[in-house]
């Protein structure tokens, strides 16, 4: 028989809310942030879409993960959190400038 009780869909209500996130994730990503960053997370059961190092949400956690590995948790790249230039709005913020 081949049924599989493990759920294949990946769960969107697995990421904690910001207030709960671990602290080098708050460090560097302001709440005003948050909601674009989430963009990036890798939910789990879900394939990561790059070979790089991510942090668990949940846990804190940093681990290098392969491209097509399945998440053991929500995962947000590193790079991500670089990206945020330490609370800076402007790696998240999307301005639409008219000339």
């Amino acid at each position: 028989m081949c049924n599989s009780s493990r759920s294949e869909s990946y769960h969107v209500d697995d990421v904690p809310p910001y207030e709960e996130l671990p602290k080098q994730v708050k460090d560097n990503i302001a709440q005003q942030q948050w909601l674009e960053a989430q963009r990036e997370v890798v939910h789990t059961g879900a394939s990561v879409p790059e070979t790089t190092r991510y942090i668990n949400l949940k846990n804190g956690l940093t681990f290098e993960y392969l491209l097509g590995q399945r998440a053991n948790g929500p995962l947000l790249p590193l790079h991500a959190l670089g990206a945020a230039r330490g609370k800076e709005d402007r790696a998240y913020k999307h301005e639409h400038r008219h000339m």
